[in-house]
């Protein structure tokens, strides 16, 4: 029993050295073809020399594998035909092909198409030659034999196998006999799907060619190290194959190919670049940033007039914009490291002198240790009412001081003194009860927003955030930005245009579209989603309604009742609320 483990480690072996070439290469589905249609070369090998045990089976079915990559190639460059098309045109027409020769004319020749497909590698141990004074089951020699020449072949032309498999263009430049080695490579492979039918069958053949291989590619970029690794997968896919197959009396070939499928999936599932390291990676980013910004932000408040006001719980809770559970979260966990503590006699947070040292780490880190030219003078109050004027006025509303209060979640009251000093300031006129920026004013709000969607960005295209979760950590950022990091951020973003929700970055988009809302348009019209307002409950309406931006509608009704707007899309008739249409800006097809 124990030659069975033995045989599959070495055909897995002679498999996974050629297998990670097929990956490269993009052949892995070719090699699913070479598998299945070779057994037609094998049916006309037997009707030729009537002899189910020659040489010229194994000759014969070699030709068709390479016949077999020679048509998939030929109707791919006819350009009428995709590469998958190609390969399931011509591998079921061989394999079909060769089981109605089977059925038809070798009935009683030992030519099982099911054990071609499955394999019986518990049978393969019976069948025994002498080979230098030794008994040992046939096929052991034989795939032993194939993966000596696999092996010769690599080490020979690895460099030349290199090249061609990752830059062809350049293999042909440096007079590399691309075709031949191609043709020889592919050759190979079928000789050795070939060789392994016997014992484990077309079915496992593929999961030893590339299972492996496709695990190795995920962990190394360096191509000796991914064979190596290659080899280990196979082995260990292997062992663990056998034993399980022993234990619960299945298929040794099946569950040596559920092993491969699976390690895959775990290696997939955990490499450096995998879904759960990366949303590993992804939470402790996300932790990291939150801790760092509630850092700055009492750095930056600590020490001035207004601290008092601005470092108590409700007043940070405010000012940052996160939820109730996540502040009480960071500043237990900020405590706890003795990076911050609570001045009970005036209930305001401050940093110890650890929390100092690492505030100013932090701005070091992120390039904020500036000088009084580069480093934005922070007024968080201020910043905050300027940037609801502005974004009244965008959404061309007038601006007065219930609305800035209801934007800021504060009483009436308390807007008219902060106006009066923003006024005084320059940053604020007023005109027909109207508040209005200042030239100045605006250029403060598009320097702010330009930051603030920078970041947005960032964060969504970098760490993972969804568009309707980013806008608070973005805002905490924005405040704590020198220009000289927004400069740097700026160029690694390459001077984008919009952020996630469509708004424009003045910096590097100055003259704003001329977009129309949802709503103001009229039946018939052709339209693109440009941008959307940054509020969380829209943005879930429309994840909700499956709709994106850069979508295009035809407006097909409007109800005067509600102003629900009804939109045809490619897939499906979308009922837009009339209070999201109202806040969906977007540009007109002509």
């Amino acid at each position: 029993m124990i030659e069975s483990l033995y045989i599959l480690i070495i055909t897995s072996l002679a498999c996974a050295v050629l297998g990670v070439f097929l990956v490269l290469r993009r052949l892995s589905m070719v090699s699913d073809a070479i598998s299945h249609s070779v057994l037609l070369g094998i049916v006309i090998g037997y009707f030729v020399t009537k002899d189910i045990g020659s040489v010229f089976l194994i000759i014969g079915a070699s030709l068709f594998g390479v016949l077999t990559t020679f048509c998939i190639e030929l109707l791919i460059k006819s350009k009428r035909v995709t590469e998958d098309a190609s390969v399931g045109i011509i591998f079921p027409l061989f394999f079909s092909v060769a089981v109605i020769l089977i059925t038809r004319y070798a009935r009683n020749v030992h030519l099982d198409t099911e054990v071609v497909l499955i394999g019986e590698i518990i049978l393969a141990p019976l069948h025994r030659i002498n080979f230098l004074g030794l008994s040992l089951p046939k096929t052991l020699v034989q795939m032993s034999i194939v993966l000596l020449i696999n092996t010769a072949f690599i080490t020979v032309f690895f460099r030349k196998l290199k090249i061609s498999s990752f830059d062809p263009v350049y293999a042909t430049v440096a007079g590399i006999a691309g075709a031949v080695l191609h043709y020889s490579f592919m050759a190979l492979v079928s000789f050795t799907a070939v060789s392994a039918f016997e014992s484990v069958g077309a079915i496992l053949a593929i999961a030893f060619f590339i299972s492996p291989a496709a695990s190795a590619y995920l962990i190394s970029k360096d191509l000796k190290i991914t064979i190596l690794l290659a080899c280990v997968y196979a082995v260990f896919n292997s062992f663990i194959g056998y034993f399980l197959a022993v234990k619960f009396n299945v298929s040794m070939s099946g569950m040596c190919a559920v092993v491969s499928g699976i390690t895959f999936l775990i290696t997939m599932t955990v490499y450096p670049g995998g879904i759960f390291t990366r949303m590993i990676r992804y939470i402790n980013n996300r932790n990291r940033f939150s801790r760092e910004l509630l850092i700055l932000h009492i750095d930056n408040h600590s020490g001035k007039q207004e601290a008092l006001g601005e470092l108590g719980y409700s007043t940070i809770r405010q000012h940052i914009g996160w939820s109730d559970r996540k502040l009480k979260y960071v500043l237990d966990r900020l405590i706890k490291k003795g990076y911050v503590y609570r001045a009970k006699e005036r209930g305001v947070y401050s940093l110890t002198e650890t929390g100092k040292k690492l505030s100013d780490e932090i701005k070091l880190h992120y390039g904020l240790m500036a000088g009084e030219n580069d480093m934005a003078k922070i007024d968080t109050g201020r910043d905050d009412y300027i940037l609801a004027i502005y974004e009244l006025i965008e959404k061309q509303e007038n601006a007065t001081n219930k609305k800035i209060a209801d934007i800021l979640g504060i009483k009436a009251a308390s807007v008219s003194e902060m106006l009066k000093k923003l006024v005084e300031e320059g940053d604020v006129y007023t005109e027909n009860k109207s508040i209005c920026l200042t030239e100045s004013g605006k250029k403060r709000a598009r320097a702010l927003l330009t930051k603030h969607r920078l970041w947005e960005l960032f964060l969504v295209e970098y760490l993972g955030y969804s568009w309707k979760n980013v806008h608070e950590d973005a805002k905490a950022l924005e405040y704590v930005t020198s220009n000289g990091l927004k400069d740097r951020l700026n160029e690694f973003l390459n001077k984008p245009k919009h952020c996630p929700h469509g708004n424009e970055i003045y910096e590097n988009h100055p003259d704003v579209d001329k977009l129309k809302k949802l709503s103001e348009l009229s039946k018939g019209a052709k339209c693109r989603l440009h941008k959307v307002e940054d509020d969380r409950d829209l943005l879930e309406y429309l994840v909700e309604k499956k709709i994106n931006l850069g979508d295009e509608f035809i407006i097909k009704d409007i109800d005067n009742f509600d102003d629900s707007v009804l939109v045809s899309s490619e897939s499906e008739d979308k009922h837009i609320a009339g209070k999201a249409a109202v806040r969906m800006m977007v540009e007109i097809i002509l």
